[in-house]
């Protein structure tokens, strides 16, 4: 029987001796072999084969050079394994011989993935699905991507990896199987690096794990990753898990209150605080109640930036990204460490403004967009709306 590797680096093997690209010394011949051993179960014409091999325009004989890859492959192979006649010429046609066994890696994940889907035992699933994904160590024939059958297939390989990695992840989720969990995630996580689904799993593993720390970090690292691959803010995926990372308690140990307040305590307190929106949101909250027993105004500043009304849709979309990073930096410097602000949506910041008048939070705003233009000319074609509200008078409203 040989024995193929597809995913990842790919080999073949009868158990003694094995072949890779290295071994067959000829890109021609791993697309051609790697063609024939995938449809091994059907007779192919010589069109069938070149079409599959061959670029455009590659071979103006395709006949003729598919006989002497053809030679050359039966050469190699039966230098390799023996003088078995593994592949069949008839009239124009050829096909792997039935008799020689094989066995590929993508068709056994694949077997196993929706075996494991049709379990109702979770814990048979689980051994289907940990099987198959043991098996994918790289995409489908990397190396031969430039060939549109290989990209399909290899693009096929890999949603149903996805596919297979977030169910078994959800079955780990329900079995409280955090360290799987964290495992798993993790692994995938190296190939499918702006996945917010894998990141949410590995922030609650993390969290059932213990590793709250870990968790935030986790949690940090996606929202950059989000922005900086997709343009993207955290979304209602992220924000729930966050949700979930706030309210898990320091521990069951008994602390005293040294210890509590030497790990509450931040290390450098400089700047103004930036936060999710959802604790912008608790923290806001707080600042309400305290308004109803305190005089000292505070005020809630919302900057909205706009891209010029000559932009295209594309190029507005990337002016404000820039422009929200700039943004976000000279805030850090020039607001004070009490400030606290967050992204409200991809165009706008929200600031909380304690002990602070509605014509002071307009001369921060004045300071931060100042800085801007200061900082690049660029900027100069940024549009920005302000909208200043007293905290006191947004409760009345509410109510």
């Amino acid at each position: 029987m040989l024995r193929v590797t597809t995913l990842g680096k790919f080999r073949v093997t009868d158990g003694k001796n094995m072949a890779d690209d290295e071994k067959l010394r000829s890109i021609m011949l791993s697309r051609l072999f790697i063609y024939i051993l995938l449809y091994r179960s059907k007779t192919l014409t010589t069109e069938n084969i070149a079409s599959a091999i061959w670029q455009e325009e590659e071979t103006d004989n395709p006949a003729g050079a598919l006989k002497n890859l053809i030679y050359r492959l039966r050469k190699s192979l039966s230098n390799l394994f023996g003088n078995e006649d593994f592949i069949l010429t008839n009239r124009g046609s050829y096909r792997w011989n039935p008799e020689v066994e094989v066995q590929i890696d993508c068709e056994e994940f694949e077997k196993l993935i929706n075996l494991a889907k049709k379990q109702a035992d979770k814990q048979q699933a689980i051994r289907y699905f940990e099987s198959a994904l043991s098996l994918y160590q790289g995409d489908f024939m990397g190396k031969l991507t430039d060939m549109y059958w290989v990209l399909t297939l290899s693009t096929y390989y890999h949603s149903l990896y996805l596919s297979a990695v977030k169910e078994l992840a959800e079955i780990y989720l329900d079995q409280e199987r955090y360290e799987s969990l964290e495992n798993l995630c993790t692994e995938a996580l190296k190939s499918e690096c702006a996945d917010e689904e894998l990141y949410t799993y590995q922030i609650r593993a993390r969290i059932g794990c213990g590793k709250t720390k870990l968790a935030m970090d986790s949690y940090e690292k996606t929202k950059k990753i989000l922005e900086k691959e997709l343009g993207v803010r955290a979304t209602p995926l992220l924000d729930s898990v966050y949700l979930e990372l706030m309210s898990v308690p320091k521990g069951k140990t008994t602390y005293d209150i040294e210890e509590v307040k030497e790990d509450i305590e931040e290390e450098k307190q400089s700047g103004a605080f930036f936060c999710g929106y959802p604790v912008f949101k608790e923290i806001y909250h707080l600042e309400v109640r305290k308004s109803t027993r305190s005089t000292d105004p505070e005020n809630l500043l919302l900057i909205t930036v706009e891209a010029p009304e000559s932009a295209t849709e594309e190029i507005a979309r990337y002016r404000i990204r820039q422009a929200m990073g700039a943004i976000e930096e000279i805030m850090s410097e020039c607001l004070r460490a009490g400030d606290v602000t967050t992204r409200y949506s991809d165009s706008q910041f929200i600031l909380l403004l304690p002990n602070c008048t509605k014509e002071h939070a307009m001369q921060v705003a004045k300071r931060i967009i100042s800085s801007l233009y200061q900082r690049n000319p660029k900027y100069s074609k940024i549009n920005f709306k302000v909208n200043i509200e007293q905290v006191s008078q947004i409760e009345e409203q509410a109510d």
